[in-house]
């Protein structure tokens, strides 16, 4: 399974945007048995005024969520991110694109093996109502096996009971696992020096990710950051 999908935002900004002088984006995800859930990091520097020469900080997360369906393979999803542009849209909002692919393998139930576990569950369906049937017969023509049913039954249900209490109090909850990694856009100032030390990481890092032979402005870094 793959599958695209595109995702815009319009971000509102508490002033004027005059200049979007740097930013970058990181994602936080979080996989269930139900959905890819987690947010977009979009930050950077801007200037309010075209005049001015101090920049001011923005961070803003933007929280997505995909459902997963049942027939996925939950270990073999995959995240990436394919592309991120930006625009201002108006005075004071920044409107972002970000486009992502999820991947991951397809359950595989030949349709042999559904119709013999459709078959089985037949079987047992009949098996159980002629058990009931017969049950339901030595219980009119006599009421003290009757009795005694109902007491065994009521026991299996207080050691259900009590088995569930015993599982539940040995669950552990685990913390959820990030995958982070910036997407930077080159500007006039950047220098493959000052973009490594921006995110803590080496030359060789970097490229074993871009082709940062021929960086030039407007290109799109992807730099690998671990979770701690």
């Amino acid at each position: 399974m793959k599958s695209i999908v595109p995702y815009t935002k319009d971000i509102e900004f508490k002033t004027k945007i005059a200049e979007i002088c740097s930013i970058s984006l990181e994602h936080e995800l979080n996989i269930t048995e139900t959905e890819i859930e987690g947010n977009f990091i979009v930050s950077g520097e801007y200037k309010s005024h075209e005049v001015s020469v101090n920049k001011e900080s923005f961070n803003y997360k933007l929280p997505f969520a995909l459902e997963v369906t049942e027939n996925i393979v939950k270990d073999s999803i995959e995240f990436e991110i394919t592309d991120f542009t930006y625009e201002v849209a108006n005075a004071s909002t920044l409107r972002v694109h970000i486009e992502f692919c999820v991947t991951a393998d397809e359950l595989e139930v030949e349709e042999a093996e559904i119709e013999e576990i459709l078959e089985e569950e037949e079987i047992d369906t009949e098996k159980e109502e002629i058990r009931e049937s017969v049950m339901e017969e030595i219980g009119e023509l006599f009421p003290e096996v009757e009795e005694v049913r109902e007491e065994q039954k009521n026991e299996e249900e207080r050691l259900d009971a009590v088995s569930e209490n015993i599982i539940l109090d040995t669950i552990e909850e685990t913390e959820s696992e990030f995958a982070t990694y910036h997407i930077h856009i080159v500007n006039s100032s950047d220098t493959i020096e000052s973009i490594c030390t921006l995110y803590g990481t080496d030359v060789n890092t970097l490229k074993a990710y871009n082709n940062v032979e021929s960086v030039t402005v407007g290109d799109k870094l992807v730099i690998p950051c671990l979770d701690e």
